[in-house]
């Protein structure tokens, strides 16, 4: 780099066919950046399609953010905003709708669109991805690159930041984190995938003779509220950015004439209701809410949108106590020990707050936990589920006997 001072940054995806494949990729990229002084590898994060339609991401230990501003948890965030856009909000509650949220506002702050659509489509084709954030040039290791990339089949997509892009890049993500879990959850974490549905056939157009007949219009009077409100002409915004709002909901708002946000925006809650129903759907509970985020994204204040949802999990109610025992305790007994949750593998003081609105305060509970309740516990509150989510009730089982070093072990496999 002529002038370290003045670095860009670039993201560069590589996508391949196997998580396999991006973790060998990986090894031969950071070989070549030990060898060039010209490029310096920040952060790197691998991308695998796991069972069941879940996504995880894998990022890297942090290299430090050098000249970039970029730091931890950064690109864990960058990256499931890119996988989360094509379907919408696809992470679980909450936290999806941030992450959707983002996915705008990254593209402001100088990520190329064209770039995370093209990313997004390879991984929608059950592809895996290797995210890399460097700075510098691999101008003078470009027959390496280009070797590896052929070694492995992979095809690249990159989208390079300017320093002060790069800084404003952290600072749009920088809330997100704690919010979404913490440093360590969006580290490594899953997603739940919506499958794309897949696109109807053209119909061929019908010989004049055989054309049905034209339908009468409804009157004025009888015409659905919502259809008056619609933009006409109006170019279609994604509304599956917006919290609560998946591919069905879309479907159903643009069947009533709602297609943009500013559209939306002006909608109430009853006229957003009849909308529903009028397509079978019964309206999510925060309904109410997508005229105030839809005004937001009208304005294309993403930052406006991810606090107003942030605040909405804050304000929301605690969950009611689910029952995540095999038998619940009785009355008389005395209530269950508040145990240091964060000292097993996955969870830190976020993750072990929304546990304990949850109800699980104690390692007897979570050792006693099924899964998919801690899961739903996780998305209520508002943040990503762990990779590691998987392995806490067992390592409750060490933490229940006092068997730390029994733990450590577990966890070092």
């Amino acid at each position: 780099m002529s002038d370290k001072g003045q670095a860009h940054t670039t993201l560069a995806a590589f996508t391949v066919d196997s998580g396999d494949a991006a973790r060998r990729l990986l090894k031969a990229v950071q070989r070549i950046d030990a060898a060039n002084d010209n490029v310096q590898i920040v952060d790197a994060a691998v991308v695998d399609r796991g069972r069941f339609g879940r996504i995880s991401v894998h990022q890297t230990t942090d290299r430090g953010a050098l000249k970039t501003g970029v730091r931890v948890g950064t690109l864990g965030v960058v990256v499931g905003a890119i996988v989360a856009g094509p379907a919408g909000a696809v992470a679980m509650g909450a936290a999806g709708g941030v992450l959707g949220s983002l996915r705008g506002g990254i593209h402001d702050t100088g990520i190329d669109d064209k770039f995370m659509r093209s990313v997004s489509k390879e991984i929608e084709k059950k592809k895996s991805a290797l995210f890399v954030l460097y700075e510098g040039s691999w101008e003078h290791s470009i027959g390496l690159v280009e070797q590896a990339i052929t070694d492995e089949h992979a095809l690249l997509f990159n989208s390079t930041l300017p320093p002060d892009k790069a800084a404003a890049l952290q600072a749009l993500v920088a809330p997100a984190v704690e919010a979404l879990g913490g440093e360590e959850v969006v580290a490594d974490y899953e997603l739940e995938v919506a499958e794309e549905p897949e696109a109807a056939p053209e119909e061929t157009s019908a010989p004049a003779e055989e054309a049905a007949p034209v339908e009468e219009a409804v009157p004025v009077e009888e015409a659905a509220p919502v259809a008056a409100v619609a933009a006409a002409g109006a170019k279609a915004d994604d509304l599956t950015q917006l919290v609560g709002i998946g591919p069905k909901a879309a479907t159903a708002l643009a069947a009533a004439g709602v297609t943009t946000y500013a559209a939306l925006a002006q909608l109430n809650e009853p006229q957003l209701r009849r909308a529903l129903h009028d397509s079978n759907m019964t309206p999510p509970a925060n309904v109410g809410t997508w005229p105030m985020q839809a005004d937001l994204l009208a304005k294309g204040d993403w930052q406006g949108l991810m606090k107003y949802n942030n605040q909405a999990v804050a304000t929301r109610p605690a969950p009611e106590k689910a029952a995540v025992v095999a038998a619940a305790a009785a009355p008389e007994k005395p209530a269950e020990p508040v145990d240091d949750l964060t000292q097993l593998h996955g969870i830190g003081p976020r993750i072990e707050s929304i546990l304990n609105d949850g109800g699980v305060t104690s390692y007897n509970q979570l050792q006693h936990a099924n899964t998919g309740e801690l899961r739903q516990i996780i998305a209520t509150g508002g943040a990503l589920p762990p990779a590691s989510l998987e392995s806490w009730p067992t390592q409750a089982t060490y933490a229940v006997r006092g068997d730390w070093s029994g733990l450590a072990a577990y966890n070092r496999r």
